[in-house]
């Protein structure tokens, strides 16, 4: 994340060629893609307040970031404040495994920029959303998707987790190993 008068290099990815969901964005990130969001390339005003690059008007929303943002990459790893990570519920069960557990903490509504994004963001730890209408609507997020958001400190320290692994079913290894293997 880029906050508002701060100086950050542009990364060089290709503007967006149309405005999108933030959802929209993570699920193109997800499949390769990488983008430089500002407030200008966002099609839904919940994602402006939830990311921080507009303040409420009329009521407080939360989770929200409330430091003015400038811009947010979407899609590397490196450098990343948070990972998002598209998982099926068995993988999300695998994750937790590896993790101590995992809370899960969603109303269904603003997932993806607020459940996940801002929530990890402002509270430092992973969490779980099972998504909203407006990100499967919109998004293009399936039935059987889900986002678990981890802070970036807590991604990097998975490898060292995977002792765990080993006690994991022939079934979890699989869908874990596919996981890791799309994380770029």
């Amino acid at each position: 994340m880029y906050r508002h008068g701060e100086k950050f290099e542009d990364p060089g990815f290709p503007p967006p060629e149309k405005r999108l969901t933030f959802c929209r964005f993570v699920r193109e990130a997800a499949s390769g893609k990488d983008f430089l969001v500002k407030v200008e390339n966002l099609n839904c005003p919940n994602a402006e307040v939830t990311l921080g690059f507009r303040e409420p008007k009329y009521v407080n929303i939360e989770p929200r970031i409330k430091e003015k943002t400038a811009a947010l990459r979407v899609g590397p790893l490196e450098g990343a404040d948070v990972v998002l990570l598209l998982l099926t519920p068995e993988q999300v069960m695998t994750m937790s495994i590896l993790l101590g557990g995992v809370n899960a903490k969603f109303k269904g509504d603003m997932a993806v920029c607020g459940e996940a994004m801002a929530h990890v963001y402002t509270g430092g730890g992973p969490n779980v959303t099972f998504l909203c209408n407006g990100a499967r609507t919109y998004g293009g997020y399936e039935s059987n998707e889900l986002i678990m958001a981890l802070p970036y400190s807590v991604f990097i320290e998975l490898p060292a987790k995977m002792g765990k692994f080993a006690s994991l079913s022939k079934k979890a290894k699989d869908g874990l190993r596919q996981l890791l293997l799309r994380v770029r």
